[in-house]
């Protein structure tokens, strides 16, 4: 697993003290996953298909329906 360094302010930081229970590492996770799939459903439509719906492999968008491929 890769290790990033995240930077809190200090009201954020003073609430997670006080939470300890809550584990940064997943809840980051969850959130960039979360903005991953925002961004995928909103970069447009599928000029083959139609398709709404893309799917990032890492390296490009793709369509999920017909595999179309944006550059």
């Amino acid at each position: 697993m890769k290790k990033v360094t995240i930077t809190l302010n200090d009201d954020i930081w003073n609430w997670w003290k006080k939470n300890p229970w809550i584990n940064l590492s997943q809840l980051t996770e969850r959130e960039l996953h979360r903005i991953r799939s925002l961004e995928e459903r909103t970069l447009g439509i599928c000029p083959k298909c139609g398709n709404e719906k893309l799917k990032f492999d890492g390296k490009k968008y793709r369509c999920s329906k017909c595999g179309f491929e944006y550059k």
